[in-house]
């Protein structure tokens, strides 16, 4: 039997013509690819520079002299970080163009310029391995081929190592800043900061023009200037910011907020929590914070600087000492007069009634007021619905008699219904302008008696008692000028070692021959010590000006005061002259001085039907806007007894307002002007407050019958 021979299928091999990832590295292999080069270098020093300049020649030679590669461009990142790809912007360039299909593979130096974030290397890697057909990436340094299927692993070890290298980095950075800090080394760039300039030897040098703005800035806060109001005045006057732009509200709060203009210095006020993003936040207990002070020279006094942060603090609604153990607060609309108090007599008793004011908000209806919301305007049926326009104004009241609106006394006192308070309510509108009044009078006076002026005998009289009190302690007094003297011996001292040019000198000090790591060991530990005896001493000086200086600081406060008081205005922004009420003129030709109605003056005044000449209008009183900041800045606290308000100030004169019972109505034919300069005379009650006016609307009472039938 013949049998034949068995032989095998005949097998093809088809050859691939696509890229893939498969086993072994493929860069080598193909042909006629597009390849491009990635580099980076993440500072600006020369040494970095150097290398960027390198990577990239080195890169685009090698890509255009190897045979089969075509040269698809150099992607290079100048003095930016790895950890991130926020703002590599020719990485990111590279990626879209990869996704593109302009780019066939990528090589670059190692995984560390290519990406130091794990996540970020593995994701851009993987994402260019899935584009069809996939891209690759080669690190030089070690070897890899992301198309090589077993080279993942590798890359993931290895870009985990890269990204702690980062983090350490990071670590070392930030212990050398806080080794710095802890030496009194700051780590600021001064030409972010306006004030100013930073000298060959380093130290810190006042710029006169900008340190002016500075002191322009401070003393019109201190003067009751919003924040507002100093951008508006300072780029009147054509001042810019340090960046050459005009100031805003922010901008000027930042200067009076930086410590650095008393002459301070505080480090590490914000933090990076993580290295990879590189977002600083604001260090609320993170990390130790750094404060010297006296550093540097000072803009500001420190009076003054004590002042700002005080009147900030108010504004802000955190506490501070106001008198003995009470302290201020804010409250709704941020009035600042919760520091007022009651001392009217309580009912069947002589005690005072002590009670802290509430703010509290009334309604009123506006009479004989319309709009385009009314149902005759918009068609409505007028006979079914009742319509009303009303208006909010806010009022203070006791708080013993803040519940007496639903027929009970509220708060602590409600136990004592026996002994009610009868203080009446006071609007804020006129509290603002009794004290605004005052104000004016004591301007009035100052302008024409000058020293002789009442604000200035009361202000003597106050200063000289208390001149008195610390004439009691005279060893005190002595001891503050001992304290200073060695206080300026330590500083010239230290100033002297911390001096580059005195290297010299120390070491040619006698008994210094020795070697110079001993040299400055021992001069290390010698400014050490001046400086922790400088500290104990600066510290004996607070804790005794704390009880003296009472009259420096009064005086201080005084002189703002009157600096105020010569800067409020005397031409209202229509350009007419302020009228005061009670000084340029008695009352209104709709209201007598007392606030009472004028017999017969209100007919055809009604909601504007009157025009008066521009003479009357400007003979008018005005409703002067109020000076908040002034305020703040000066009154400690007041009590009210009946229309009377006793103010304390913090320049130990005692200021007294009246008036302060009138009622919206007691300003019926004062004038005012607006922002825009336009002015308005106050002929019905809700133009005093300025507030919008509210549309109400409501079911008859028919009609609410009829319904509940339905």
């Amino acid at each position: 039997m013949i049998t034949a021979e068995a032989k095998g299928p005949q097998v093809s091999v088809i050859p691939a013509t696509k890229r893939s990832v498969q086993g072994g590295a493929q860069l080598k292999k193909q042909t006629n690819i597009r390849v491009a080069a990635y580099c980076r270098v993440s500072t600006g020093d020369e040494s970095q520079l150097t290398s960027y300049t390198n990577q990239k020649a080195f890169y685009a030679g090698l890509i255009q002299n190897r045979e089969g590669w075509r040269f698809a461009g150099i992607y290079a990142d100048e003095a930016i970080s790895g950890t991130s790809r926020a703002h590599r912007d020719a990485f990111n360039r590279m990626m879209e163009d990869a996704r593109n299909g302009r780019l066939d593979y990528i090589v670059t130096k190692s995984i560390s310029r290519f990406a130091r974030n794990t996540v970020d290397t593995l994701n851009c890697v993987r994402e260019l391995r899935q584009q069809n057909p996939p891209v690759g990436v080669y690190f030089e340094k070690e070897n890899v081929d992301t198309l090589d299927a077993t080279g993942e692993l590798i890359l993931t070890i290895l870009s985990a190592l890269a990204q702690d290298e980062s983090r350490s980095i990071s670590e070392n950075i930030r212990w050398t800043f806080r080794k710095n800090f802890q030496a009194g080394i700051p780590q600021i760039n001064l030409k972010r900061m306006i004030g100013y300039d930073k000298a060959e030897d380093g130290t810190w040098v006042i710029n006169p023009e900008q340190a002016a703005t500075v002191q322009y800035i401070f003393d019109r806060y201190v003067c009751g200037r919003s924040a507002n109001r100093i951008a508006e005045e300072l780029n009147k006057l054509g001042r810019k910011t340090i960046n050459d732009k005009n100031w805003s509200c922010s901008s000027v709060m930042t200067v009076l907020r930086n410590e650095k203009y008393v002459g301070d210095l505080e480090m590490q006020k914000t933090v990076t929590r993580d290295f990879l993003t590189h977002r600083s936040t604001i260090n609320h207990g993170e990390a130790p914070k750094y404060y010297v002070k006296n550093h540097h020279a000072a803009i500001i006094d420190r009076t003054t600087w004590d002042k700002v942060q005080a009147m900030l603090r108010k504004k802000s609604g955190e506490n501070t000492e106001c008198i003995a153990d009470e302290k201020r607060q804010t409250g709704p609309g941020k009035s600042p007069f919760f520091n007022l108090r009651c001392k009217a007599a309580l009912s069947g008793t002589e005690e005072e009634c002590g009670g802290k004011l509430i703010r509290m908000t009334y309604t009123g209806t506006a009479s004989g007021y319309t709009d385009e919301r009314s149902l005759a305007a918009t068609g409505g049926d007028t006979s079914r619905y009742l319509e009303k326009y009303v208006y909010a104004y806010p009022v203070w009241k006791c708080e013993r008699r803040a519940g007496e609106r639903k027929g009970k006394i509220s708060g602590i006192h409600s136990e004592k219904k026996d002994r009610n308070c009868p203080s009446e309510i006071l609007h804020e509108c006129a509290i603002e302008q009794s004290f605004m009044e005052m104000l004016y009078a004591l301007k009035r006076d100052y302008e024409a008696n000058g020293n002789s002026s009442r604000i200035c005998t009361l202000f003597q009289e106050a200063y000289e008692s208390a001149c008195q009190r610390e004439r009691g302690n005279h060893i005190s007094a002595v001891r503050m000028e001992i304290l200073d003297d060695q206080i300026a011996e330590l500083e010239n001292k230290l100033r002297r070692m911390t001096d580059r040019q005195s290297d010299a000198a120390w070491e040619k000090a006698p008994g210094m021959n020795k070697e110079p790591g001993k040299i400055q060991e021992e001069r290390a530990e010698t400014e050490e010590n001046l400086r922790q005896q400088l500290y104990e001493l600066q510290q004996q000086k607070n804790a005794l000006a704390s009880g003296q200086g009472t009259t420096t600081v009064m005086q201080k406060n005084f002189d703002f005061f009157l600096k105020c008081l010569k800067e409020l205005p005397e031409v209202n922004r229509a350009g007419m002259r302020i009228m005061v009420d009670g000084l340029d003129v008695q009352g209104s030709f709709l209201r007598n001085i007392d606030g009472t109605a004028k017999t017969g003056a209100r007919k055809n005044a009604r909601g504007g039907q009157r025009n008066l000449p521009l003479e009357k209008m400007m003979a008018a009183p005005d409703f002067l806007p109020f000076e908040r900041g002034i305020y703040m800045a000066f009154i400690l606290s007041g009590t009210i007894r009946g229309d009377c308000i006793e103010y304390t100030t913090n320049f130990g004169v005692k200021l007294m307002t009246t008036g302060n019972r009138r009622t919206l109505g007691s300003f019926l034919g004062f004038k005012k002007c607006r922002d825009d300069g336009s002015v308005e005379i106050l002929d019905v009650p809700y133009k005093v407050c300025g507030n919008s006016i509210q549309y109400r609307r409501y079911l008859r009472k028919g009609e609410k019958k009829e319904k509940k039938e339905i």
